[in-house]
């Protein structure tokens, strides 16, 4: 269906913001791969001929992956949009996780007209230790303000404590995913990430086909992704936020393990 004529110009700029400390070494593969199989989400979705990526790793620094002629962050339509390699990501260093969310919020502020719609997907499997340029404050009441504006953001985290995580960043607890670090954990992480990115493209198109002027909003990303991968939700009553957990599959993680 062909997009209203109000709506001709109106984009999906997705902002991937991805840890690249010491930590992440031991999945570097799979992280790579899960990384393109999010390209190949976008590439394949409804709206690809307007959607446009912008890519940003951090240690203790943050460092733009798609850059201009000066080095600077850009961003990169899907039909340009090629898949990562060894080359790209290189993880080493500490964790400035509020460093890399406030770039690309800055990044995108400049880059967002009124009627863009924008998905900013945060991945991270340690907590923060190195941000010198933005701190949690800063961070959650950026983001609340831009989700209430109709800003979408997604954080997927392992070996923390993402109800604290969730209180620092001031994310939508239902678009919070947590993962396992092991190869398995991560093949699982990305195929629920993949779908979500799929189910979200797909909602938006239509939302766009109706002829709706306001920014499509999803705050619950990870809903009905569960019949593709193994995704369980649970809610604990001391547990304020709703935990989506993407868990590998058992006899995957006992060949890991070297069982047999």
């Amino acid at each position: 269906m062909p997009r209203p004529k109000s709506q001709a110009n109106k984009r999906l700029l997705v902002g991937i913001v991805l840890d690249r400390s010491s930590s992440m070494g031991c999945i570097k593969a799979e992280t790579i791969s899960g990384t393109n199989e999010q390209f190949s989400a976008l590439r394949d979705s409804d709206d690809a001929a307007n959607t446009f990526v912008a890519f940003f790793s951090f240690n203790q620094m943050v460092t733009p992956v798609f850059k201009d002629a000066k080095g600077a962050a850009k961003l990169v339509p899907c039909s340009s949009l090629k898949d990562i390699s060894d080359s790209d990501y290189r993880p080493s260093g500490m964790t400035a996780m509020y460093d890399g969310v406030g770039d690309a919020i800055d990044f995108f502020s400049k880059e967002a007209k009124k009627v863009d719609d924008v998905l900013i997907v945060v991945i991270s499997d340690g907590e923060e230790n190195a941000s010198n340029r933005f701190d949690s404050d800063q961070i959650s009441s950026r983001v609340k303000e831009l989700q209430d504006s109709g800003w979408n953001f997604t954080y997927i985290g392992a070996n923390q404590d993402l109800t604290q995580v969730q209180a620092n960043l001031g994310i939508h607890d239902s678009n919070m995913l947590k993962f396992e670090a092991t190869s398995s954990g991560v093949h699982a992480m990305s195929s629920a990430v993949g779908s979500a990115l799929r189910s979200y493209t797909s909602n938006r198109s239509s939302h766009i086909a109706s002829g709706s002027t306001d920014r499509f909003a999803s705050t619950n990303l990870y809903e009905g992704i569960g019949d593709s991968v193994d995704l369980s939700v649970t809610v604990g009553t001391d547990q304020p936020v709703v935990t989506n957990t993407v868990t590998a599959d058992p006899e995957e993680v006992e060949k890991q393990d070297g069982v047999a």
